[in-house]
């Protein structure tokens, strides 16, 4: 059964305000961590406004619980060294119909009331195939499909780069594996996720889960660079079993990092790229 298409008006941003802690801040700046958090959680309010919902739950037609998945984050920091504890944070989304099916938002990171930084959000609904294996999550409709405006050009672009990503490291896992592996600047660890601390209430691998693993992964190899992350883009392409091994495989580029995480037997998960900026 098809969605029953649920026609929305544009509405004013959703904004959320922070004064900014020890839970909002890290070891070296504003805690990317809890940002990808609290961005996650605004881009599921927004659909759910969109929908006409009050709550983030989501079924399909016959009831089954569905999940607003990422297909893609992307983060910039114009100055990523800026906030600091006590200092005022608000963080600011719409939302956009970037394909059939498939839902972005574009969320803006104000600082002392100065832009300092944005995300693209981009996710589709998922839910559990027969199995009920996180290897296997398939896209499904909701009840009521949520159809915003469309996405403007730069949010556009942004997706669509990460989709075309994708495509490549699930077409050509290991050409996409050998590009990491084929030079003295790659290298590769082992992580085991940590279901209390890695993944999500619906037994997932939480989506930023995966920038800390390639974080662990870096400080692990002996990547110990204390320049801020002025951008990171994420393509997520699978999901994993509670105490299934990933391995993480990076190569140093000029301005950073280019990462893949890969599951058991090279299965793809996620493909990143990393721009760090020096301290000032």
């Amino acid at each position: 059964m098809s969605a029953r298409p649920l026609l929305v008006q544009q509405k004013t941003p959703l904004t959320e305000r922070h004064v900014l802690g020890m839970a909002e801040m890290g070891y070296r700046g504003l805690s990317e961590q809890w940002l990808l958090r609290r961005a996650g959680d605004l881009h599921w309010r927004l659909i759910a406004r969109a929908m006409g919902q009050t709550e983030t739950l989501f079924t399909c037609a016959q009831g089954e619980p569905l999940y607003a998945a990422f297909r893609s984050t992307s983060l910039r920091m114009i100055r990523p060294a800026a906030p600091y504890l006590g200092g005022n944070l608000e963080l600011s989304g719409e939302l956009y119909r970037s394909a059939q099916g498939h839902l972005a938002s574009r969320q803006t990171i104000t600082f002392d009331g100065e832009v300092i930084g944005g995300l693209t959000l981009a996710s589709t609904f998922v839910g559990r195939s027969a199995d009920g294996s996180n290897r296997t999550i398939v896209r499904r409709s909701p009840k009521a499909l949520a159809v915003p405006p469309d996405a403007p050009v730069p949010v556009q672009r942004i997706v669509d780069r990460a989709a075309a990503t994708a495509r490549r490291m699930l077409q050509d896992r290991h050409a996409w594996l050998e590009v990491n592996k084929g030079s003295e600047a790659s290298k590769g660890e082992k992580i085991l996720p940590c279901p209390a601390t890695d993944f999500n209430a619906a037994g997932l691998l939480y989506f930023p889960s995966y920038s800390a693993l390639s974080d662990r992964a870096l400080f692990q190899a002996g990547e110990t660079q204390t320049d801020f992350i002025a951008a990171r883009e994420v393509s997520y392409v699978g999901n994993v079993e509670p105490g299934e091994i990933v391995t993480v495989t990076f190569k140093r580029t000029a301005r950073g990092y280019v990462i893949g995480i890969f599951g058991v037997d090279d299965r793809p998960l996620a493909a990143m790229r990393i721009r760090t900026r020096a301290q000032s």
